[in-house]
Formats: C-alpha cells, structure tokens, sequence
C-alpha cells in the first residue's frame, strides 16, 4: 500500500487529510529524506568535477528539484501540527524533526553548492539572468551565508546544535500554548452570567458543555463551557455584560501556559549566541539581515516615530470610551478586559 502522503508529494496533488495517520507520517518523511540525501550527494559529486558545467539549468534549477518533494512533504506536517495537534501527531513530529533541521543544515551548508552559486553570481551570464532569476541566486547565496556556510569546526558544530535546540524550543513553545488554551475551563449555570452573548456563541458553548460531560446542556438553558479558545473567547469578551466573567476569562488567556517564560528564556540565549557565531551583534540584527529595513536603529525609529503619533490619538480615543462606559454607569477607569465590550 502507498503511503498517501508520499503519493501526494509523487502526483503533485493535494494532501488527502481525510486519509492521513500520523503513523504515515515517519516513514514518508525518511523516504524522502533519503532521496534528499542520495541526490545532494549527487549533485555535489558532478558540481566539484573539474570539468563541471556550472549553469543555471545545472545548480539552480537542479536544487530547486531536489529541495522540493521534502519541502512540500514537511509542509503538510508542519501545517497539520498548527490544526490537528493530537500527542499521536506531536509524538510523529518529535520523531523527525531533528533529522529534518540537520539535513536541512547540510544542505545549507553544502561548500560545492555554495561555491558553484557563488560562481554563477560572478559569471557573465548573471547579467543576462532575469530580475527574479538574480533575486533568486542573491537569496539562496545569502540564506546558505545565514545558516553557517562560512563557518568552521566547533563553530558549526555548534551552530547546528543550537538550531537543533531552537526548532525544539519553538515547538515545545507552541505545544504549551495549545496545551494551555484546552486545558482551561469555565462552567456557568446561572444564565445571567452570560447576558449580551449571541445566541450563536451560547450554542457553542453548551455543545462544548455536553462534550465536556454535561449531558442535555442547551444553549438557552445551559450549563455552558467557556474556553479561551477564540471562538469562545472573542465573543464572550466583545459582547458579554458581566464584568466578573470577563476578567476571570482575560486573567486566564493572559496567564495560560506559564511554562513558557523559561522556554523563551533560553530561546533568547541562544539567539544572541547563534547571531555571534554568525557575526551579529544581536539576534534582531541578523533578523534584519534579509529584510528591508536598513538596520535596528532604523526599526526603533519608525517604531518611536509611529508610537508618537498613534499615542495621543488612541489616549483620546480611550476617553471618549470612558466617558461612553460612564454614561452607562460602568465604573472607571476601564480595564483590559472592558475595552473589548465597550
């Protein structure tokens, strides 16, 4: 039987995500991989003869062959993991994720690869090459220069290590996030508590109650489950009347997956060590590296420059809300969780 997702990434078709298992995903995944592998080496192998013709057609459009079929294939895994994060998933994911940085470092990384583009850069032909085409060559020369082509020894070592460490960190991040937002729940019974809530939001709720184990829940007599999912949450905050309900639920989405101040503690040590091996002062100065901002300055400026003229308007913005909430008799000043409702 073909594994549905290496059919997909074969037949160029649509994912079929009605069809996928996470048990699929692995060994699509090491197939791939090792037809990556088999081909990198390949093409390195004919680019370092000394009588090799390096062209557009025999570096350029050669990767971009190779690199695809693991691009698009990891794509549909990484997309699953933003909709579909069960612990069968996760488990697939942590299997080959590490093999997947490395690899792709070593592709990255690739001294022929990286000196043939090089070559074509300085070639007269580049001239001749299209405005995309040398935008295309210029970025891949400076993607392979931001994943430690140039680098040496301990110092690469070191780098793949903590991009390693990074992609595991940042997932790790996001699994919290989701872990935090499904953990969390509020039953109400009293139907006061949720005077103003569309009837559609009420249905959701008791639907989620009864999933919850609360047989016969019903949107206009409940009880009803509130989440900090945001087709709970928005709606709740924008349109429910009780103040209490509203700073229980905005305490809640504000302080969910707490765990996560020591992973994005480490995560910002080790950006400022990735940055240095690299050259950089700081992580935001190689961030900027392939975009257009000219530098952090730059960035900081506009930033204070925008801050300057949006702050006086949104200052009197919240005193025509304060001064509406008032007449309403809600009480002031008004909090995070008013400014949605009001």
């Amino acid at each position: 039987m073909v594994n549905p997702l290496t059919r997909c990434v074969e037949d160029y078709s649509l994912p079929p995500f009605a069809q996928l298992r996470p048990d699929d995903i692995a060994p699509a995944l090491r197939t791939a991989m090792a037809e990556f592998a088999s081909d990198l080496v390949a093409i390195e192998d004919d680019l370092a003869c000394p009588d090799a013709e390096i062209s557009w057609e025999s570096v350029m459009d050669r990767l971009e062959i190779i690199d695809d079929p693991l691009e698009r294939l990891w794509s549909i895994v990484t997309q699953l993991m933003q909709v579909v994060n069960v612990p069968e998933l996760r488990a697939a994911h942590a299997d080959v994720q590490e093999e997947i940085v490395s690899l792709q470092s070593k592709r990255a990384q690739s001294l022929v690869v990286f000196q043939a583009m090089t070559t074509l850069r300085h070639s007269a032909a580049y001239e001749s090459y299209t405005t995309e085409q040398q935008r295309i060559l210029n970025r891949a020369i400076q993607r392979a220069t931001l994943r430690g082509v140039n680098l040496v020894d301990n110092a690469k070592d070191r780098f793949n290590a903590i991009l390693v460490r990074l992609k595991t960190l940042s997932t790790t991040h996001a699994n919290n996030e989701l872990d935090g937002t499904s953990a969390y729940s509020l039953i109400v019974t009293d139907q006061s508590h949720l005077e103003g809530v569309p009837l559609s939001t009420k249905s959701l709720l008791a639907q989620n109650a009864v999933a919850a184990g609360h047989v016969g829940a019903t949107s206009e007599n409940g009880p009803w489950k509130l989440s900090l999912e945001l087709p709970v949450y928005n709606p709740v905050m924008k349109f429910c009347s009780n103040r209490s309900i509203r700073q229980t639920l905005w305490h809640a989405f504000n302080v969910k997956a707490n765990a996560n101040e020591l992973v994005v503690v480490e995560m910002l040590q080790l950006r400022h060590e990735l940055a240095q091996l690299l050259g950089f002062a700081t992580f935001a100065e190689l961030s900027l590296a392939n975009k257009v901002a000219p530098s952090v300055d730059a960035v900081l400026d506009t930033l204070e420059e925008l801050r300057d003229k949006a702050l006086p308007r949104s200052q009197a913005e919240l005193r025509l809300l304060e001064e509406f909430a008032a007449s309403h008799d809600h009480p002031l000043p008004l909090q995070q969780w008013d400014i949605p409702y009001w």
